[in-house]
């Protein structure tokens, strides 16, 4: 085969272009446009994700931290690090927010930075494993296919680098330590995603202790090589906003890691994955750890045991490329991952919707699984390590000439596979309409004459759920297109008590008849409704405008000339 000579940097490109080809292929090239809202506000999270950078792009630069974000939620005011919204994409366009376009998104390029990224390092790991360009490039297309990081790509794009992973087992795996490729990691990775960031400095301790144990590098250069990585670190999160009060606090509900994601296939909320595996159906609980592998991977891996095992048998097998990773490199690795995946579990261990057992947590380390409602995503390194694992066993146990095809026929059921996602994906995004409804002029006037806007949800509707209320995603995109501040936000953190107490003064204020300054409000509360608009000798105007119930305290001409709504129509 040609591509068995293919020098190191052409099988690269090839990987490079692999990364583009699925980036293609799994939503289409349209989501890159800038301008192209409308499968980012038609998503789950990117909806949300999305409307904070664009108050945050019209906040001022000097501020501290610099990723404060007081005009999305000053209530309970947050910072772009909540708002899960890459604050390394955020920080670096925010300078340049006034030669952008109004509605200017930033995810279909860091989409597609991903795809690249994923398939540069997945080839770099490969390289490690084998000298082989076929097996090189049929080994990349596993970890471009990984569900876990197709799953998030449109869905929680922050968390769709996981590149960085990659690049993690890439140094671990490496022949030498590289410190300054190590800080230039960690300090990415917490500009991206605080859950990106602990799975690497996994990494990254696995790494310190393999060279230790090796003494490859001396205790005291790798003492000072944490203390300084420690150090940058957190001048990093000071800088974007991860010490505010919002970050500290607990979460109630957790997402569970369910032992039986290799196989599952979707449900409700990812879709199906699979033409060929039986469906199954978890909650929404597990979602966060969906992880299916996807039937070439699954083919793989029993293949790759018994090669393994018989090559071990007969020993008369070696493969050139492999030889140079240490045993230890393989110890450490799977003593973290299985560390990360063990947390991930959690003290409620399921088994196909099934709880197997259950056992109590110390308190210290009940709190430290109260930091972090998606511990089931602690699960991805031990995911890769899987994939790398297999991939490393199946090219020793069979040779690389051999191995080469085993892993192209793996390649092709794994494509056609998990074709069903990207059909089900491309469908959706291909789909997504932009933000409708607020044709009136009225909106305008009202933008010009105010200059923040409340918006008052029903009592069932918390602010973590906000995101999914309709209503709400055209208000706060109104305001922020409009230069407005708003009252509340959908951001990871939810300070309940505050809002509640903010929430309570400003009712009662309206039950009196009186309102903030510069505020008009948008009331989704349909009981809170029918009180406000009897309230007697109210100076208030009460009315509906593009299906919103509005309250607007000094009303203009315009809005006087409407007649307000009667007390007798409850319904608005």
């Amino acid at each position: 085969m040609m591509l068995s000579k293919l020098p190191t940097r052409w099988t690269l490109l090839l990987a490079l272009l692999s990364g583009l080809l699925a980036f293609w292929a799994w939503a289409g090239a349209y989501t890159l446009a800038p301008g192209h809202i409308g499968w980012v506000m038609s998503g789950l999270d990117t909806q949300s994700q999305y409307l904070a950078w664009q108050f945050f792009r019209l906040g001022s630069w000097w501020q501290w931290p610099l990723g404060a974000n007081p005009a999305y939620g000053s209530d309970a005011p947050g910072t772009i690090v909540l708002s899960d919204s890459i604050p390394l994409m955020a920080l670096a366009l925010k300078p340049l927010s006034s030669w952008l376009n109004q509605n200017f998104q930033y995810f279909g390029l860091w989409a597609v930075a991903c795809f690249l990224l994923q398939g540069w390092f997945g080839c770099k790991l490969m390289q490690r494993l084998t000298h082989d360009p076929v097996a090189q490039l049929a080994g990349t297309v596993f970890f471009l296919t990984a569900s876990i990081f197709l799953f998030r790509v449109y869905m929680h794009p922050a968390l769709a680098a996981q590149w960085l992973l990659l690049a993690g087992f890439c140094l671990v795996l490496g022949k030498e330590f590289r410190a300054r490729v190590w800080l230039s990691l960690l300090s990415i990775a917490i500009l991206v995603h605080v859950y990106l960031f602990i799975m690497l400095a996994a990494l990254w301790a696995a790494d310190l202790m393999q060279r230790r144990w090796r003494r490859e590098c001396g205790l005291l250069q790798l003492l000072m090589h944490a203390a300084i990585a420690v150090t940058l670190v957190t001048m990093l999160m000071w800088m974007v906003g991860y010490f505010v009060p919002a970050s500290t606090l607990a979460m109630t509900i957790r997402t569970r890691l369910d032992l039986w994601f290799p196989f599952w296939t979707g449900y409700s909320l990812v879709g199906e994955w699979s033409w060929f595996m039986p469906s199954s159906n978890l909650d929404m609980l597990a979602f966060d750890g969906f992880g299916y592998f996807g039937l070439g991977f699954l083919l793989l891996l029993p293949i790759a045991l018994v090669s393994s095992m018989v090559n071990r048998w007969r020993g008369s097998i070696k493969v050139a490329g492999d030889s140079s990773i240490p045993v230890s490199s393989w110890f450490v690795l799977a003593g973290v991952c299985l560390l990360l995946f063990i947390y991930a579990l959690g003290n409620h261990v399921y088994f196909a919707q099934q709880q197997l057992f259950a056992y109590p947590l110390p308190d210290w380390l009940d709190r430290v699984y109260s930091i972090f409602r998606g511990a089931a995503r602690m699960m991805w390194p031990m995911w890769y390590f899987l994939l790398i694992g297999a991939l490393f066993m199946l090219i020793r146990g069979l040779g690389a000439r051999h191995a080469r095809w085993v892993l192209c026929l793996c390649v092709v059921m794994q494509l056609g596979d998990l074709s069903r996602a990207a059909v089900n994906i491309r469908h959706a995004t291909t789909a997504a309409q932009g933000m409708s409804g607020m044709g009136s002029p009225l909106w305008n006037e009202l933008a010009a004459g105010h200059r923040h806007v409340v918006y008052l949800q029903p009592a069932n509707v918390p602010a973590g759920m906000l995101s999914y209320v309709k209503s709400y995603r055209r208000v706060a995109n109104y305001a922020a297109t409009h230069g407005l501040t708003i009252n509340i936000a959908y951001l990871a953190r939810e300070d309940t008590p505050r809002l509640a107490l903010a929430s309570s003064a400003r009712v009662d204020l309206l039950m009196q008849g009186q309102a903030e300054r510069s505020t008009f409000y948008v009331v989704a509360d349909g009981s809170l409704w029918a009180k406000l608009v009897c309230i007697r000798d109210s100076k208030q105007w009460y009315g509906v405008v593009d299906g919103l119930r509005l309250v607007v305290p000094d009303p203009s001409p315009t809005l006087r000339a409407i007649p307000r709504v009667p007390c007798a129509n409850l319904d608005g």
